[in-house]
């Protein structure tokens, strides 16, 4: 296992894509629940504002990677 997490998540998600007929949506809903427990582990006080940065970060991170020319679909990038 890498150690970048990002690499380590891409890395665990890649045998559930593999097969063609993955379910998306059931893969980004378990994604977003470990975001979930992720924001409940934060103190009560920071669970607000930590929930907006992910949301803003997954807004940000859509664009960016969107707009990205030349990189195959699924390429990780940093």
């Amino acid at each position: 296992m890498s150690d970048c997490i990002h690499c380590a998540i891409h890395d665990l998600l890649d045998s559930h894509l593999q097969g063609g007929e993955a379910n998306l949506a059931e893969i980004a809903a378990k994604v977003t629940e470990v975001l979930a427990d992720l924001i409940l582990s934060a103190p009560e006080v920071d669970r607000t504002t930590l929930l907006a940065d992910v949301l803003a970060n997954l807004g940000e991170f859509v664009l960016q990677k969107g707009e990205e020319d030349g990189a195959p679909p699924g390429a990780r990038r940093h």
